[in-house]
């Protein structure tokens, strides 16, 4: 899996850049400008996918997001679960019970833009629906809350117009709040 960071030093440039600038001009008080650097709070966030694109988990200190194309976990229009998707939802399920979530877990379906917003939004929410109750038959989850959400083609990670765009759109995503 490659991994795609920003440096966590990347804010911190600016600030001392701006601040060598008020220090050079320091020496002489005639000439000495007053900077005002505003403070800015970044949550750190780490990504990673897999060298195909299918998979990618996002983390931040308040929660870790799997997200998985629907190539992989269903067969084209439609929300039955392939039983090498299950596999890998188990593989996510044991992470889920690692992480031993006081908040419900999320899950959202996704399509693209192809064929009826109508359609889109019913095919996302089955397929939510099918991850959230595999999900909840795993004997290790049973104290963990889920909800399930079909959002249909809103919130697209990739271009509708090209169909490799299209492909990262139909996805199902997986989001546990940290303790």
């Amino acid at each position: 899996m490659a991994a795609t960071r920003r440096p966590a030093w990347l804010p911190l440039l600016a600030v001392a850049a701006v601040l060598t600038m008020v220090s050079a001009g320091a020496s002489n008080a005639a000439t000495r400008t007053v900077l005002a650097v505003q403070s800015r709070t970044y949550e750190l966030v780490s990504r990673v996918e897999n060298l195909t694109g299918t998979e990618r988990v996002a983390s931040s200190k308040t929660e870790t997001t799997f997200s998985l194309q629907a190539s992989i976990l269903f067969t084209k229009d439609s929300a039955r679960i392939s039983p090498q998707a299950q596999h890998k939802i188990n593989e996510i399920a044991q992470e889920i019970a690692r992480a031993n979530p006081a908040k419900p877990v999320e899950i959202r379906g996704y399509t693209d833009n192809l064929g009826s917003a109508e359609h889109g939004l019913e095919l996302s929410e089955s397929r939510a629906n099918a991850v959230k109750e595999l999900l909840e038959r795993n004997t290790a989850l049973r104290r963990t809350h889920f909800t399930a959400n079909g959002l249909g083609e809103v919130d697209p990670i990739a271009d509708n117009r090209q169909e490799s765009g299209r492909q990262r759109n139909r996805r199902v995503t997986i989001t546990v709040p940290t303790r």
